[in-house]
């Protein structure tokens, strides 16, 4: 079984996790405005903890997004340096996803709807169906696009009733009035976390998912007049 470094920079939180022989080993901080100075030092007391190195590990998954630019690109840089360093493959999985998959612990409905608050009076937002199998086994399956757009925009493709998570519910009341009447949970603590990111990273390797190089890294960032800047040096 693949050993998957992982870390999260997307919210106020700063998360690692190292799966190894299928069990998470992990750390998280509220750091905000901290990432870019904690989270290299995580990795580094998370590994030497676990008696590893990145000599040690089969694979390295980020948040790629959408969430806060700023750290997004930080989660980005790092993965693409670490990549560099030790010549490892990288995932890049959806922080909505990682959201869903988080959530599809917590409850029975079939469909699970991702918000985040995107600032600028915007949300982005994924509707994920959890696909349940057994033994005890599931997996998410994205329903249409990952989106950005106002609340009062979002759009469900779905007719069933869907739990839904994350900060971007602060904004529930101006969501559609037919949105609304699909939501039947709702659990607005939700965020991205690192654990998650390697659970969904280990899923898509045993799908038969390929590993980035470190030049392919990219973040997600759903609005087009945001672009990615490669590091300083790197073409």
């Amino acid at each position: 079984m693949p050993r998957i470094l992982s870390f999260d920079t997307s919210s106020e939180a700063c998360s690692v996790c190292v799966l190894d022989a299928g069990l998470p080993y992990s750390d998280s901080e509220l750091k905000p405005r901290q990432h870019a100075q904690c989270l290299l030092p995580m990795i580094k007391n998370l590994l030497t903890s676990r008696k590893l190195s990145l000599a040690d590990i089969d694979a390295i998954a980020f948040s790629r997004g959408p969430g806060s630019f700023t750290g997004l690109r930080i989660a980005a840089g790092v993965a693409q340096g670490l990549s560099y360093g030790s010549n490892c493959g990288v995932l890049a999985i959806s922080n909505l996803e990682a959201m869903a998959w988080q959530a599809a612990k917590e409850t029975d409905l079939d469909y699970v709807l991702a918000v985040i608050d995107a600032r600028m009076d915007e949300v982005y937002y994924g509707l994920f169906e959890v696909v349940r199998s057994e033994p005890a086994g599931r997996s998410l399956r994205l329903v249409g696009e990952e989106r950005v757009s106002a609340p009062e925009d979002i759009q469900l493709a779905v007719e069933s009733s869907v739990y839904a998570v994350g900060n971007g519910l602060q904004f529930v009341s101006r969501f559609p009035e037919q949105v609304q009447q699909k939501i039947k949970a709702s659990n607005a603590e939700v965020i991205s976390m690192a654990e998650d990111i390697a659970h969904l990273a280990l899923l898509k390797l045993e799908a038969g998912a390929t590993l980035l190089s470190a030049q392919e890294v990219r973040p997600t960032y759903l609005r087009d007049t945001v672009a990615w800047k490669k590091l300083p040096g790197r073409e």
